[in-house]
């Protein structure tokens, strides 16, 4: 990669920074929590979230069933591999998950746990509080969203 469509990306990432923000809440408001089964419901909605965001972005994305949560796998081709026939291109695998653990004890909550907010960190920094941001719903839309900025 070049400096220039370096330098183009990080603009793309700038310039979208509040969409970006805005996807990444939306994604946090899922109570996704894997491991209680009056929750499964909301994973499969998560997961189909995950896989029209995917295929808006001009990815194939399918959602595969399991015994457990159902998984998302995108894929995507770039227009010049599918022009040529052959799908002979280096590929770059992320892997993350969605589902979350159980926001117990909420009263060690100061905001309800699936409602995303800016805050300072006790470092005094800002920071993302919500069940997830860090484990690791934020971590995937940070491949997300550099995929989204890389394909701009």
């Amino acid at each position: 990669m070049t400096a220039a469509a370096t330098q183009k990306v990080l603009a793309t990432i700038d310039r979208d920074f509040d969409a970006s923000l805005a996807r990444l809440f939306e994604f946090l408001r899922f109570p996704s929590v894997g491991t209680d089964p009056a929750h499964h419901g909301d994973c499969l909605r998560t997961a189909e979230w995950l896989k029209d965001l995917f295929d808006g972005m001009g990815f194939a994305a399918r959602i595969h069933p399991t015994t457990g949560r159902p998984v998302v796998v995108a894929r995507y081709e770039p227009p010049e591999a599918a022009m040529a026939g052959t799908s002979h291109v280096p590929h770059v695998l992320f892997y993350g998950h969605y589902d979350v653990q159980p926001a117990d004890p909420l009263d060690l909550w100061t905001t309800p746990p699936f409602s995303p907010r800016v805050g300072k960190g006790r470092d005094g920094r800002d920071c993302i509080f919500a069940r997830g941001a860090s484990d690791d719903k934020g971590q995937v839309m940070t491949f997300v969203e550099a995929s989204r900025a890389w394909l701009a």
